[in-house]
């Protein structure tokens, strides 16, 4: 079966043998928003999927070679290694639940060669975003690490480092009428008639063990069909849950239709003060803000990729310049204190509350 992932720039065309039909299962329903019969382009790279049994597949003196790290990450289930072989021009990488066979440079060979088992999902999800962002950013795409809600044409996105209250920000704003789920952790941004436009990327949510409990739906969504033992985790303990199960407790699946990026909510939890919100109208400052939540290649760990696909940030640059312009037409607002989030009170300078304390370097 041959199937196509069209993204902006991208196509990705999988080559998928009957014996790994029921491990692609997952990756494809978590990829059924861009997955076609058709490619939208000519396709920018080939993956040939087939089964693997790492017993036989793979020579014995290979598992005795020493393991490189290839993703380490928040989430646990998201952390791997793997033995590295280098042979004929080409580049292996594998453990026991996949095995990928690399070209040394994927501009002139465009062929990777993919055997997985039902273990691989997460690691195939993150192979195949991180071939797109590679990919994206080479023809001037500028990705965002961000969460985001949206509302008719327009979208809202959160963004900040870790610990920040993203996550609460998003869910406080999504109980509000009127504005439904957009994205969990990525945005592509692109230039649209002088607007920015953001089109999202799938995500698997990783959510703590507190906001969890703080919503007795989402707590028994989380028990029945995520992680039975829910008790034994302590507040702080964050889940990777089914976006699939996110989503239908949110009451929206996820769509990949792009949105006008409205405004940037920057927010830090305070526990126990009182919401603050201030607009930023310094140029420099919101700038330095867009330039902390850029999503670039020195971020991503995955498969060292940075052998195998190293954009020349050419054309990303000039992007990325260009956003600056486009961005006088996005708010930008400092959330302090206790996150509970109406976004039309937040974003209507009129009825924001005091200005936090200016901060300082």
């Amino acid at each position: 079966m041959i199937q196509y992932l069209n993204f902006l720039h991208t196509t990705v065309r999988f080559d998928l043998a009957d014996d790994a039909a029921a491990a692609f299962a997952p990756i494809q329903r978590f990829f059924r928003h861009l997955l076609a019969d058709q490619g939208a382009h000519e396709p920018t790279f080939r993956i040939e999927v087939r089964g693997y049994d790492p017993s036989a597949d793979i020579a014995p003196e290979v598992w005795t070679l020493p393991q490189s790290v290839i993703r380490r990450s928040n989430a646990a289930e998201f952390n791997f290694d793997a033995h590295i072989v280098d042979r004929g021009g080409r580049r292996l990488y594998v453990n026991r639940a996949t095995l990928l066979d690399a070209p040394v440079d994927a501009r002139k060979d465009n062929t990777f060669q993919l055997r997985i088992t039902e273990a691989s999902t997460v690691q195939v999800l993150d192979f195949v975003r991180d071939l797109v962002i590679r990919h994206e950013e080479d023809n001037g795409t500028v990705v965002l690490h961000a969460s985001g809600i949206q509302r008719g044409d327009e979208a809202v996105i959160v963004a900040g480092p870790k610990g920040a209250g993203k996550t609460t920000t998003l869910l406080s704003a999504l109980r509000r009428p009127g504005w439904s789920y957009f994205t969990g952790d990525k945005l592509f941004c692109t230039l649209d008639g002088g607007r920015i436009s953001v089109h999202p990327w799938r995500d698997y949510p990783y959510v703590g063990v507190g906001t969890i409990r703080a919503d007795a739906r989402l707590e028994q969504l989380v028990r029945e069909q995520v992680d039975p033992g829910l008790d034994g985790h302590e507040p702080g303990h964050k889940i990777l849950m089914d976006p699939d199960v996110f989503e239908s407790w949110l009451g929206a699946e996820f769509s990949a239709e792009p949105r006008r990026l409205a405004a940037i909510l920057l927010p830090e939890v305070r526990p126990g003060e009182p919401l603050a919100v201030r607009h930023l109208t310094d140029d420099n400052e919101r700038w330095a803000h867009l330039n902390k939540i850029v999503d670039r290649q020195v971020d991503t760990t995955f498969f060292t990729w940075q052998s195998h696909l190293v954009p020349d940030y050419a054309r990303f640059y000039r992007s990325l310049a260009e956003l600056r312009t486009a961005l006088d037409q996005v708010a930008m607002v400092r959330l302090t204190g206790t996150l509970d989030i109406d976004p039309d009170a937040v974003l209507d300078p009129a009825t924001a509350n005091s200005p936090a304390p200016q901060e300082t370097s």
